[in-house]
């Protein structure tokens, strides 16, 4: 077997669109995928185009169109395809024949802003490596006021509960009696990361807004719409979306 005709079963998953990479290695030590009709339990495995692969017994396609979307989450909603307690997901807010799509850079409950989905997992991935340094772009709404202090410990990079904050560029935009706007600019998504920074500085987010990823931009979108995007105009990208030789 050709080593260049041979591709990475976790690979192939997400280039069919069913999964990122971490998620298709999470399938394959679960038991749920057969390789000619045996079960792959190793992550590491290599497919060609002439195996048979399947996915809980179907068939897994070769490639699929990408299709990329943005979507302009409101809060109140989670960044998941469901809810074990029934509260509202950003999935209640698309057509439903968008459900299979995953998300690139989640916003917790009560965050808002722009939101990016694909059915390419290899794309999710690329996007969301912190090496690969896409800026995130937030506006923040905060009860008080950063001080010259504050800002130079967030654009230092700081450590908060044995977790290590890269530097965030940040800058007020706007400062009244008892609240400020203020942007922060940063290149990996820690969980709720923001938000921890600034309460380690007593500091309470009123409102948190994502308006860029990357070269996608929240521009006009009104809140709880979304939109398709159209590939040509993101053409540095194109290798996620072309056909493995």
């Amino acid at each position: 077997m050709s080593i260049k005709s041979e591709i990475r079963i976790s690979r192939r998953l997400a280039k069919a669109g069913l999964a990122s990479r971490r998620e298709a290695e999470k399938l394959i030590l679960d038991g749920r995928v057969t390789l000619n009709g045996k079960t792959v339990v190793e992550p590491w495995r290599n497919c060609t185009k002439k195996d048979l692969l399947k996915l809980d017994g179907i068939i897994v396609n070769q490639s699929i169109s990408t299709s990329l979307h943005v979507l302009h989450k409101p809060r109140g909603y989670l960044s998941t395809s469901k809810d074990a307690l029934g509260r509202k997901t950003i999935f209640d807010l698309i057509d439903g024949r968008l459900q299979h799509l995953m998300i690139i850079g989640r916003l917790d409950y009560n965050s808002e802003g722009l939101m990016i989905l694909t059915n390419n997992g290899e794309l999710k991935r690329y996007l969301e490596l912190p090496k690969n340094k896409f800026e995130r772009v937030y506006k923040v709404k905060i009860r008080g006021h950063l001080t010259n202090s504050n800002l130079i410990e967030i654009e230092r990079g700081l450590s908060l509960e044995g977790l290590n904050y890269k530097p965030i560029v940040t800058r007020v935009l706007e400062s009244k009696k008892s609240y400020s706007w203020i942007e922060m600019v940063l290149t990996e998504g820690k969980n709720r990361e923001i938000r921890k920074i600034l309460a380690s500085f007593n500091l309470t987010v009123v409102r948190l807004i994502r308006n860029t990823f990357g070269p996608f931009k929240l521009d006009n979108l009104q809140t709880g719409e979304s939109k398709k995007l159209k590939l040509e105009n993101y053409t540095f990208l194109k290798s996620f979306w072309t056909e493995i030789d």
